[in-house]
């Protein structure tokens, strides 16, 4: 299943029942075959395809492509591993991930154009159907959104990529050659332009909440412009679109941010889900096949056998440097993360108070670095991300149903400090102090330079969004990935911690690159030579 020609003609033969709530495996063989041509004859049946394209969307963002998102939160400064099974450390991460025979970021990009396939299928079919204008410009914004943001997703990891606006049934004329990375660039925002004029605003009660909105296509055009404007020098008219896009959210008084940053995470707030300040993010439950895998990958380690939301081991956990220097500053969003040393913070194995107060350090050590996994059920000695995990009181629980967050306001939020400041020193200022504020952090004062706020953003984006799978784009479009996550390297070997490697060094910068997968170089005679480079070194 990994040739783009299968991929792609794997929406044919789409499982519907599957839904928008399936999280399992990919499978060799699909489950039903379903034309296209044949089926799509009622709104019912359109709005079902769609839930099935909701689900590709997911995928991205769960099962074992979630390792993925883990992995490269492993090449920043944030992220540490926290079984040794695996032998990781954040350098030698790079040739696991970037393996295109087995690499877990191969899977990303099956999933990304079963996504794109049949987001083409409802576009290509919506119009015969027989419903109103308004369901039907409804859906077709929906669509567009869900293959634009995923041609971006691909093209974060990938650079350029095959585009196809067509849905297939077949497997002639797929081979398709590679765009270029301003083509992509282009795809991706054409879709998003056309989903913000289809789009409604936000959805306010039962099914309609979850769905994506006017507001969050604004917001995906702000992050995509200002992706691309960092990438490439800061170019001004893209800082101005972003800028332009991020105000009409802000503008739109839909969203705010919530009083308390741990009220956006399940576990802290039984009310998390959709709140007012998410714009987008994949919906999970708590029944079996349908819960959210996070938990596995970026984990929380079990604690006098209470098992906090998981049975089952933590991959990565967070890096106890960022930790300690988010304690030390006084960031409120350090209340997010949890660990636990047995005889050290005496914490109990009731859940909830390891919920309602959670182990403090002393911030002049550097006890909680990540050391050992017992594999006897003894503890692990690092920092846990609680943003994946819920808040019921099954110690044994385990299908976590907090919801993965995809765009939210505080981001909004950011990027219009980042485009405004960028463009104008010191514009911007109110925007990144409302963050700065909630995390109880004093606002930066009129007359702070234009590097010092550009600094500041970036930082807060490092404590805002830990685990949620953006720190890693980040620093790569602010040139900071690689000094980031070579000074960690020199700060952990330094502490003694020895499976950490600094003889590997990441060239050049803003082109790192993943390899395309064998499978679809070798079955697409377009893409042929077409392979990236590896971007390392030793």
């Amino acid at each position: 299943m990994k040739a783009i020609k299968f991929l792609m003609a794997g929406i044919a033969m789409m499982s519907v029942a599957a839904g928008f709530t399936s999280c399992s495996d990919l499978d060799e063989k699909p489950y039903t075959f379903i034309d296209p041509n044949s089926y799509y004859k009622t709104e019912a049946e359109v709005q079902t395809g769609l839930t099935g394209t909701y689900n590709r969307f997911r995928r991205l963002y769960s099962g074992n492509n979630a390792l993925y998102l883990a992995e490269i939160e492993m090449l920043t400064e944030q992220g540490w591993p926290t079984y040794p099974k695996d032998k990781m450390n954040e350098f030698s991460q790079w040739s696991y991930a970037n393996d295109a025979s087995v690499g877990g970021v191969m899977k990303v990009w099956g999933y990304a154009y079963e996504c794109i396939n049949r987001a083409n299928v409802v576009l290509g079919r919506v119009d015969g159907v027989s419903m109103s204008d308004q369901s039907k410009n409804w859906i077709k914004g929906q669509a567009l959104f869900l293959r634009g943001y995923t041609y971006f997703h691909l093209l974060r990891l990938f650079g350029g990529v095959p585009i196809t606006t067509k849905y297939t049934n077949g497997i002639d004329g797929l081979d398709i050659p590679r765009s270029s990375v301003e083509e992509t660039y282009n795809r991706v925002i054409e879709d998003l332009k056309q989903a913000e004029a289809l789009l409604p605003t936000r959805g306010t009660s039962g099914y309609d909440v979850w769905r994506v909105s006017q507001g969050a296509a604004q917001a995906a055009l702000g992050e995509v412009y200002l992706y691309r404007a960092t990438m490439n020098d800061n170019n001004v008219e893209d800082l101005k679109l972003s800028k332009e896009y991020s105000e009409k959210v802000i503008k739109s008084q839909v969203y705010d941010l919530m009083p308390e940053f741990t009220d956006n995470f399940y576990w802290f707030n039984a009310n998390a889900k959709n709140c007012k300040e998410s714009l987008f993010e994949l919906q999970y439950s708590a029944q079996a096949g349908q819960s959210n895998p996070m938990h596995i990958r970026f984990g929380l380690g079990r604690t006098n056998n209470a098992y906090m939301g998981c049975y089952q081991y933590a991959r990565f956990g967070v890096s106890g440097l960022l930790y300690r220097e988010m304690v030390q500053n006084g960031d409120k969003r350090a209340n997010a993360l949890l660990s636990y040393f047995e005889g050290l913070c005496g914490a109990s194995s009731n859940k909830t108070d390891l919920k309602n107060q959670p182990c403090q350090y002393n911030v002049n050590t550097l006890c909680w670095e990540p050391k050992a996994w017992n594999d006897k059920g003894g503890e692990m000695n690092a920092v846990f991300n609680c943003k994946y995990f819920d808040n019921r009181t099954d110690y044994n629980l385990q299908m976590p149903c907090a919801n993965f967050p995809i765009l939210r306001y505080s981001e909004v939020l950011l990027n219009y400090a980042e485009a405004a400041n960028l463009l104008n020193a010191g514009d911007g200022l109110y925007e990144l102090n409302r963050v700065r504020q909630r995390a109880g952090l004093a606002e930066l004062p009129q007359g702070t330079s234009q590097a010092d706020i550009d600094n500041d953003i970036l930082n807060q984006r490092r404590y805002e969004f830990v685990g949620e799978g953006k720190v890693f784009f980040d620093e790569l479009r602010k040139d900071k990935l690689a000094d980031f996550a070579e000074e960690k390297c020199r700060l952990t070997k330094q502490l003694g911690i020895t499976y950490m490697n600094a003889e590997i060094v990441f060239k050049p910068k803003k082109t790192y690159l993943f390899k395309i997968p064998k499978g679809d170089l070798e079955s697409n005679k377009a893409l042929k030579d077409a392979q990236n480079p590896d971007n390392v070194s030793k």
